[in-house]
């Protein structure tokens, strides 16, 4: 397999330090929409599908794309490993890469910008950027979508809003989302009922790799439950409101650590810190949870090793980053040898 572009570009916001680092790692805005006329993806035939991605992508080259950064593709003419590492760096859904026809990505890729065509709505447009910095990104995604809506009509109902395939995106059609990272508050025991809290104040928690993926090293995303009955800057200052409380709780564990249990976490850390240094494989989630480990010592100051964004480590100890890295098919037990190697790496071992 040869390398290409999509293998060398690393978003910007998976490695930038924004407002709340290093609890808050990143701010995502969604916003779903379709076109007025022409039945919704899941029951959309060829082509319709084949009329809805001429039309939307030729409004994103006439109005959005401002620099030589974007990029126009059909899905079709992305590989199947091309698409699991965009998928890896979050521009797009995992369901995404099980079917590509009819489907197009355009995108930024180093700004975290992008238009998503025939995935469960006509359009998803997404902006996402480093930090505690909702408003913003939400900002971002609405200039693409203003632009966008010159040239089409979005099916919209006077009194329900944008509609949508799912009843959860009716209304404004926008998702937002933090990344958290919150080992502490694992390690302390509080997770579970922060978690709770959280559904009771309709936030949805997932982990980083999205819906049905499970948590892995401690990173949580956040994300509205519903937008009917809500303004876009409602449910932005409820999302960023609850994820500030959040992070604050995990600051607040990791100094009871500190006072409580330091040689507790200490020898963790140290024990993750080793595991890394030493192994000479390394199972993905394995890596995960070690980084997590280790990152949290770096933050702590325990551990004498530079300061490393988790995010990133993560996106790059990925199957398909690992795959595109060496330009090569690798098989299981390879992957997890390339990535024991990488990981020393990153961490500058």
């Amino acid at each position: 397999m040869r390398k290409n572009k999509y293998f060398s570009v690393h978003p910007q916001w998976a490695s930038e330090k924004g407002p709340g680092y290093p609890v808050i790692l990143a701010s995502r805005a969604r916003l779903a929409r379709n076109i007025e006329g022409i039945p919704f993806p899941p029951a959309a035939d060829e082509e319709d599908l084949e009329r809805v991605r001429g039309m939307v992508l030729e409004s994103v080259a006439r109005r959005v794309v401002d620099d030589e950064e974007w990029d126009i593709k059909f899905a079709e003419e992305l590989s199947r490993e091309h698409l699991s590492l965009l998928a890896e760096q979050h521009v797009i859904s995992r369901s995404f890469v099980e079917k590509t026809r009819g489907r197009a990505i355009a995108a930024r890729w180093v700004s975290g910008r992008g238009v998503m065509v025939n995935s469960h709505n006509h359009v998803k447009i997404f902006a996402i950027i480093a930090g505690a910095q909702l408003m913003k990104a939400w900002e971002l995604a609405d200039k693409i979508d203003s632009s966008i809506e010159r040239d089409v009509v979005y099916s919209f109902d006077q009194r329900l809003g944008y509609l949508t395939s799912s009843p959860v995106d009716v209304g404004t059609g926008l998702r937002v989302s933090t990344m958290l990272h919150l080992p502490a508050l694992v390690i302390t025991g509080e997770i579970g009922k922060t978690v709770l809290a959280l559904g009771q104040s309709e936030i949805v928690v997932r982990g980083m790799h999205g819906r049905g993926t499970g948590v892995s090293g401690n990173l949580f995303v956040m994300s509205n439950k519903r937008t009917l009955g809500l303004s876009e800057k409602d449910i932005i200052t409820h999302v960023e409101s609850i994820s500030r409380k959040v992070a604050e709780n995990e600051r607040t564990a990791r100094k009871i650590l500190i006072q409580e249990s330091k040689l507790a976490i200490s020898d963790r850390v140290f024990r993750a810190l080793g595991v890394l240094e030493r192994a000479r494989k390394l199972e993905f989630l394995e890596a995960v949870e070690l980084l997590s480990l280790v990152k949290l010592g770096v933050d702590m100051e325990i551990l004498p090793v530079a300061d490393f964004s988790i995010v990133d480590a993560v996106m790059r100890v990925g199957n398909s980053h690992l795959k595109a890295l060496k330009g090569l098919e690798l098989e299981e037990e390879e992957l997890d040898r390339e990535r024991a190697i990488h990981v020393r790496r990153i961490l500058d071992l």
